[in-house]
């Protein structure tokens, strides 16, 4: 057998090598049919199935300040860059593909010994054009284009993470103001209480045990006060953090009173959230253009054919001369010691990680919709029994204060009654604070449509 004959059965025996790799992974596979263990109550579905969560969720007063605090935020900006970079990578690969056009030219004199002189002038154009036969480039393009696609996706879901803590902070400032509130009410009843307490033990119809603990519990309530201005300090913190201000700039909007978190919520299926949450969307690009990138290095396996083409024009002491010159160029790689075949192994490996944190990543977020809804249900419950309470410490000191008014007891009782009422209105503004925060992660962790991500 001919040498020639040899070489060329091994091209082919090598070529089919080349086709002999391993399968793509199974995608991930997502129950259609799950559901969640209850629904987020809804009273209108229709109204909060378009636009973006928090213009939902909270009225404008506050949607306006959260909007100028995202437009002013670093991070965001940042992200912006990052998408920015992505896109100019995208335009790298779409130029790859495209064909490139050199010009060069030379202008040269010599004089030797003898006086003559040459001139010589040339000119000269070359083309190359890429024949994507294996479809290496156009795979390329495609992970480029899922890249941005992630990035974009990043950024949304970094806008709606700051939108989040946003309106959580505001409600922490509030909830700081209300019980600092609270608590200078209570310390002037207890005030009140000592002072009584302490008149009759110089009457005898005390101890100094009675004295010395309600000394105890007016300090207690005076040791929260500093607790209360620092949550609201802290909280003016983070609302300035996240509108990119320094500690001597105002942070708006600081409430003296919880605001109102609507409880209508898009009524969803746990499959719907792979569309609506912008960090599963983000998964799902980084997962297509893993794809892509394994593709590609399947067929950087293949030949390569490029066609290129040339024109030089020639001026040499006055005698003019031009070529043109048109090639058709290919490569093939007939052993590399398994590099391809590695990076072709590692691809996989990525696009099946990809796979697994696309699905990982959309059950979780699952199960944090789920804790939500009964989290919600759980503090709307709480709450109830707790306005129950309130109704109850308001009758018992509407009762003290008739006795007292009566003379059938004296200011003791109604202060006593005063002081469970105020308390059982702080445990009541914290359960309603707490629903709040709930609420704004509810909204959150439901989504965007991503049409309204893309209008906003």
């Amino acid at each position: 057998m001919s040498p020639l004959r040899i070489a060329s059965l091994l091209s082919v025996g090598l070529l089919g090598a080349c086709m002999t790799v391993a399968d793509r992974p199974d995608p991930p596979a997502f129950a259609e049919t799950a559901g969640f263990s209850a629904q987020p109550p809804s009273a209108d579905p229709e109204a909060v199935a378009d636009g973006l969560w928090w213009r939902n969720a909270v009225a404008t007063d506050l949607s306006t300040p959260l909007q100028q605090a995202l437009r002013q935020n670093t991070a965001l900006r940042e992200a912006q860059g990052t998408v920015q970079a992505t896109q100019a990578r995208l335009a790298q690969a779409s130029a790859d593909r495209g064909p490139t056009l050199t010009v060069s030219a030379d202008v040269r004199g010599q004089k030797v010994s003898d006086g003559d002189r040459t001139d010589s002038r040339s000119l000269g154009v070359d083309g190359d054009l890429p024949l994507d036969v294996s479809g290496a480039l156009a795979d390329r393009e495609d992970a480029a284009a899922q890249a941005l696609l992630a990035d974009v996706a990043d950024a949304q879901q970094l806008r709606s993470d700051l939108a989040r803590d946003f309106l959580i902070a505001v409600i922490e400032a509030a909830e700081a103001s209300q019980r600092a509130a609270l608590l200078d009410e209570q310390i002037e009843v207890s005030q009140t209480l000592l002072r009584l307490i302490e008149l009759r033990f110089t009457q005898g119809l005390s101890s100094s045990v009675d004295v010395l603990q309600q000394r105890d519990e007016l300090a207690g309530l005076r040791q929260q006060i500093p607790i209360a201005r620092l949550d609201r300090s802290l909280a003016a913190n983070r609302l300035r953090l996240i509108a990119s201000r320094t500690p001597d700039e105002p942070a708006l909007p600081l409430l003296e009173r919880l605001p109102t978190v609507q409880a209508s919520f898009p009524t969803l299926r746990p499959i719907d959230l792979l569309d609506r949450r912008a960090a599963l969307r983000a998964d799902r690009a980084r997962l297509a253009a893993a794809d892509a990138r394994f593709a590609a290095a399947l067929a950087d396996r293949l030949p390569a054919l490029g066609l290129s083409g040339g024109f030089v024009w020639r001026a040499f002491s006055g005698d003019v001369s031009s070529v043109v010159s048109a090639a058709l160029d290919a490569a093939f790689t007939l052993f590399d010691s398994g590099n391809l075949e590695a990076i072709a192994e590692e691809r996989r490996a990525q696009l099946y990680a990809a796979g697994q944190a696309y699905l990982g990543g959309w059950i979780a977020r699952v199960i944090e919709v789920d804790d939500l809804i009964t989290e919600e249900a759980s503090l709307r419950e709480r709450i109830a029994l707790s306005r129950l309470r309130l109704d109850t410490a308001e009758a018992l000191l509407d009762a003290a204060k008739r006795r007292y008014e009566r003379g059938v007891s004296d200011y003791l009782p109604v202060l006593a009654a005063l002081r469970g009422l105020q308390q059982q209105q702080r445990d009541h503004l914290a359960l309603r604070a707490a629903l709040g925060r709930t609420r704004i992660r509810l909204h959150h962790a439901l989504g965007n449509p991503p049409a309204a991500e893309v209008k906003a």
